[in-house]
């Protein structure tokens, strides 16, 4: 292949050609052993767009554009990533804003996803694809910062001519791969500039832009692991600030699930596959200090000096727990015996809050994320999901995230109310209405919302007459009690919630239609227990709520063969047969561990063995192996993967005798 180009073009007259000589003649020289002044990075870079990609630096045309369509692809699974980015991003923007630089934030295949510039677009920066949707893949743009920092690996500069394609020739580009905890590249953060800057300058902007990514990084890990306790470990106090420092996310027995950090520095973790999935003890030793003990503030740290094993050197430990847990876990985890808080965001007005409610689950987040945005809105919201699921709790939750927060959250079961009486509970009455009636009447549970928020559960329950009368209340926004002709206003917010379909309750003239559409602004289905993806760490909360409730100190722990029938049941009555199940156990169980003798019997205690999670039972399976290897060992992807359980992948490695590599 002749990149030199055809023709007379080639022969000298081209303004190519002395860069693309250059080029030509570095690749000769450093397969014969010379050295020159470019860098080695970007001399393996050119040497791949001639030997690998096949460039033709004469028929380059510019930068290609992605579709709509696959650029929707490639932002959607990083959309985490550019939440927690933004920040950082806008940071550094602010320390080289003066040179006119631009940041592009790619995905792991180079097209660029978030594009921030301190001044407005530049249309010759845009033909030169400085621009979101924008292909840098090094295969299709040459040697390039976003490209060549993600086939490289590694932080670099191309500057100006050190670009493969000369349209890109006034570009001074310094780009970094972003990695995940386990190494793999998942996208890339590119600062650019049209300036020709001195060459003093460029590695100033490199180390900014790595610290930077450093700092992206640690952010996604925290964001990813959120729920989890973290355990950091530093050789100084400024650790945290250099990003060589170790960060563990721990599961509630205390093993590590992911790792990030601990590759560079004085801090290097020579076997970092030994510490995913093995307790604490098993790896480290942490000496704890007091200052933790008695703390009542349930996102206390726990401070200690820690040695890694094979190294005496000592490093700075904390640990760390989510803001929604209790200061249980943290004591089981910091293996202490101080005096734990109860949960209190847990029996904080008999709510848990919309965090600790949605978990991990990513269609209960996605639902909390929607709230977020729409709850001050004067949206009603319309929940629906199977009976138990935490309809209640989560309404709860919508109040208490609100501006109304302060004012009331009144409760109104429509299927508990004896028809007789609804209406006169829902809406009030004068005094002498009728035989029986209180001497001073009643204000009704409407009026009582006005000003905070109205909960109707089990709305499907409502009679059709009782249904044209709300409608009329929410259309005008005021009550009349039985009894008088005196309007009331009226203003609350509506949440609704029902087992029932009801919007085939319209459709058989069950349920009036005009009401429904009042009603049902935001409509969110609440998942049942069985398909929640975060059951694991929903039944390890309700044990510590339980725990709490019935005046335990730390919550005992269940013993495998109890947690994996409780894992494997099909939970129809959901939270609330959880939540009983749990509380019998928590009653008859005696010392620190509930064992599968102590689940209450109306439990299927063999649905442990009978799930209908796929058993592999070939002790060579290749599926199992490959699926480990690509996630590195790491338990709770490999589990996720699977859509299994962690105590069932446990079962199935030890049942298949599998080692860890070394």
């Amino acid at each position: 292949m002749n990149v030199l180009g055809k023709g007379k073009a080639a022969v000298g007259r081209s303004p190519d050609y002395a860069h693309t000589k250059r080029i030509i003649d570095e690749i000769a020289r450093r397969e014969d052993g010379a050295v020159d002044d470019v860098p080695s990075v970007i001399a393996s870079s050119w040497r791949r767009c001639v030997s690998e990609y096949k460039l033709d630096r004469s028929r380059h045309k510019g930068p290609e554009i992605v579709t709509t369509n696959e650029f929707k692809l490639a932002a959607d699974p990083l959309d985490m990533l550019i939440h927690v980015a933004k920040p950082e991003i806008e940071q550094l923007m602010g320390r080289v804003a003066p040179s006119n630089y631009v940041i592009m934030l790619s995905d792991a295949n180079g097209i660029a996803l978030d594009v921030l510039s301190s001044a407005p677009p530049d249309q010759a920066l845009r033909r030169v694809g400085v621009c979101a949707g924008a292909d840098w893949r090094e295969e299709q743009a040459g040697t390039n910062g976003i490209g060549t920092s993600i086939a490289s690996g590694a932080a670099v500069t191309i500057h100006r001519s050190q670009h493969f394609f000369s349209n890109y020739s006034n570009l001074t580009c310094t780009a970094a791969p972003i990695l995940d905890a386990g190494g793999r590249v998942i996208a890339a953060l590119d600062a650019s500039s049209v300036v020709d800057l001195p060459e003093e300058m460029q590695p100033f902007v490199l180390e900014l832009v790595a610290a930077t990514v450093r700092r992206i990084e640690q952010r996604y890990f925290l964001e990813r692991n959120r729920n989890r306790v973290i355990l950091r470990i530093e050789t100084g106090l400024a650790g945290a600030q250099d990003g060589n420092g170790l960060m563990l996310a721990l599961d509630d027995n205390g093993c590590a699930v992911e790792m990030l950090g601990g590759t560079g520095g004085d801090l290097r973790v020579t076997d970092r596959q030994e510490m995913i999935g093995s307790p604490l003890s098993d790896v480290m030793e942490i000496h704890w200090q007091d200052t933790g003990r008695g703390h009542e503030d349930v996102s206390a740290e726990r401070i200690g000096i820690a040695r890694l094993k094979g190294s005496d050197r000592p490093c700075f430990a904390s640990l760390t727990v989510p803001a929604q847990s209790s200061g249980a876990r943290l004591a089981k985890l910091a293996g202490t015996s101080q005096r734990v808080a109860k949960p209190q965001a847990a029996l904080r007005n008999g709510g848990l809050g919309l965090e600790s409610l949605a978990g991990n689950d990513p269609v209960m987040r996605e639902h909390v994320r929607t709230i977020r945005r729409l709850v001050d809105k004067r949206l009603p919201v319309l929940l629906q999901g199977e009976t138990g699921t935490g309809k209640e709790e989560f309404a709860r939750g919508i109040h208490e995230a609100g501006s109304r927060a302060a004012k009331p959250f009144v409760v109104i079961d429509c299927s508990s109310i004896p028809e007789s009486l609804i209406e006169s509970e829902l809406f009030g009455y004068e005094t002498g209405t009728f035989t029986g009636a209180r001497r001073e009447g009643r204000r009704g549970r409407v009026a009582e919302a006005n000003g905070g928020t109205l909960f109707l559960d089990e709305i499907g329950d409502m009679p059709l007459a009782l249904q044209t009368r709300l409608l009329r209340v929410l259309a005008q926004g005021e009550v009349v009690p039985l009894g008088s002709a005196k309007p009331i206003k009226v203003d609350f917010n509506l949440v609704c919630a029902s087992h029932q379909n009801l919007s085939k309750m319209v459709s058989d003239g069950r349920f009036r239609q005009d009401l429904y559409y009042r009603i049902a602004g935001i409509r969110l289905e609440l998942p049942a227990l069985r398909a929640r993806a975060d059951k694991a760490d929903v039944i390890l909360g309700a044990l510590e709520i339980e725990a709490a409730h019935l005046g335990f100190g730390p919550a005992p722990r269940l013993s495998p063969a109890a947690f994996a029938v409780l894992l494997a049941q099909k939970w129809p009555g959901n939270m609330r047969e959880l939540r009983l199940a749990l509380r019998y156990a928590l009653a008859s169980s005696v010392g620190d561990e509930i064992t599968e003798n102590r689940l209450p019997t109306w439990l299927n205690l063999d649905a442990a063995d009978t799930c209908d999670e796929p058993v592999i039972d070939d002790p060579v399976t290749p599926d199992l192996i490959e699926v480990l290897e690509r996630n590195n060992w790491c338990i709770s992807d490999v589990a996720c993967e699977l859509r299994v359980s962690r105590q069932t992948l446990y079962r199935w490695i030890k049942k298949q005798n599998l080692v860890r590599p070394s």
